[in-house]
């Protein structure tokens, strides 16, 4: 295969484990690529047997195809077992230079209470990454982190240990953020907003697991309410059957207030409570990027978020002050502060640096990676 820097690449995503969030990347991705990207995934179920056993499966799919359709190059998730695939696809296939990308990763991703200790899976990314030509991460701190952690999961190793690895890692590896089709937030800000007159409206859409800290999220709201600051709340975000239950006791909690609770039945909906609302606030413990947090700017929200993780990359360091929160203790203070004092024009300015994550402006970005990817391999 011979191909220039500007011809059209055949792209095979490979995705175990197609959540709401990965699914859209990849669509998105496929909408404004000027590359033929396709795509196999398999439904969000199973995590651990996803990482374990996708790479037999979709190594299946490719022998059965023998040599028609082979890609150019492979773009993986963190939840491929990339090595594995190297070793069981087809020739045509496993010759195919790959790109993994990390929307998350199992060597700093924080267990659950009850979750026994398990490095295996961290062991699988690692070992997909070392499979890849090219890794990318979806921010500076998720890279940082996950290089810093390897340097810890190497010293469990008896002798020998591999020198250099990390290094060679980092060398391979670079940031690359979670892109963004904004189609439907724009048609979505052109209708008439909120009616004036009425309590701010807080909004919290996060997954309902431990790791986004509900318990904050529950003091918050109740520090608030013991400050007499008037407000309302959206309270949303994918949850499981079994739920931290810091969440039961919001409904009490807030009463009337509470506008929403739980899944919202469509995406429309969904970005209309963003648009409404006027603070988008985040507990979160752990974040690796903050698509949530940013289609809220998009749609016009002030932020209330951690000062740490992903995001001061994703806030403009003139709004850190006054917007991030550095101690749980210092949570209400922010978040009355930017219910009645928001900085003087930051929602324009922070709908402008969300508008910076549009597909549109990114996937030349990656289709230039995978350019380069494709020829380097060739080389």
């Amino acid at each position: 295969m011979t191909h220039s820097t500007s011809s059209r690449l055949r792209i095979l995503a490979l995705e175990p484990y197609s959540t709401l969030s990965h699914l859209a990347f990849l669509e998105g991705f496929r909408k404004h690529s000027r590359h033929e990207v396709v795509l196999w995934t398999l439904p969000p179920r199973k995590w651990k047997w996803r990482m374990r056993g996708s790479a037999y499966h979709f190594a299946s799919l490719a022998r059965a195809r023998q040599d028609r359709e082979q890609p150019d190059v492979v773009l993986a998730s963190d939840y491929l077992n990339l090595a594995d695939w190297h070793a069981l696809a087809p020739a045509g296939w496993r010759d195919a230079p790959s790109l993994l990308y990390f929307h998350e990763n199992q060597i700093t991703y924080p267990l659950g209470r009850e979750a026994p200790v398990d490095f295996h899976y961290g062991w699988i990314n690692l070992s997909s990454a070392l499979a890849a030509d090219r890794v990318l991460f979806n921010s500076t701190f998720h890279r940082n982190s996950f290089l810093d952690e390897v340097q810890k999961v190497l010293a469990r190793m008896p002798e020998p240990v591999p020198h250099g690895m990390v290094g060679d890692l980092q060398a391979r590896s670079a940031v690359f953020p979670v892109g963004i089709d904004f189609e439907a937030h724009r048609a979505i800000l052109r209708e008439p907003r909120r009616e004036n007159g009425q309590p701010p409206v807080i909004v919290w859409n996060h997954r309902w697991e431990e790791d986004k800290d509900p318990d904050l999220l529950v003091d918050a709201l109740a520090g608030l309410i013991r400050r007499g600051v008037e407000f309302r709340a959206v309270i949303c975000g994918q949850s499981f059957p079994v739920r931290p239950p810091a969440f039961d006791k919001l409904p009490a909690l807030l009463g009337e207030r509470l506008l929403h609770f739980g899944f919202f039945p469509d995406a429309g909906s969904y970005l209309r409570a963003l648009r409404d609302a006027n603070v988008v606030l985040s507990t979160a413990r752990h974040e690796f990027f903050g698509v949530a947090v940013v289609e809220a700017l998009f749609l016009g929200c002030v932020p209330v978020l951690p000062a740490a993780l992903s995001y001061p990359e994703i806030l403009p360091e003139p709004f850190h002050e006054k917007l991030l929160y550095a101690r749980r203790e210092d949570v209400v203070a922010t978040l009355e502060d930017a219910l009645l004092h928001p900085p003087e024009g930051c929602v324009e300015v922070l709908q402008k640096t969300a508008a910076e994550f549009d597909w549109a402006l990114l996937a030349p970005r990656l289709d230039a990676i995978l350019d380069d990817t494709a020829r380097e391999r060739r080389r």
